[in-house]
């Protein structure tokens, strides 16, 4: 069987190594061993930290457009009862 494409490639959840600034709002420090999303961007190849309250809606959407993936494809999402 061949290798499952990876396409959320460039999205990770890790726990910070040192104090970092949430990029959604730089007032929202991620303290260093906290959990937070990494989103790395393809144009600079910059990563971007975001908080775990900035990253709910984040990910929200994307399951929401996750879904809609699904849907079009007339298949049903993973533990979708």
């Amino acid at each position: 069987m061949p290798k499952v494409r990876d396409i959320l490639v460039d999205v990770k959840v890790e726990q910070a190594q040192r104090q970092r600034k949430c990029r959604r709002n730089s007032a929202n420090l991620i303290a260093k061993g906290e959990w937070c999303l990494v989103v790395r961007t393809n144009a600079t190849n910059d990563d971007y930290s975001y908080s775990r309250d900035a990253a709910k809606p984040m990910l929200d959407a994307a399951w929401a457009k996750l879904k809609t993936l699904y849907e079009g494809l007339g298949l049903a999402p993973p533990n979708s009862g």
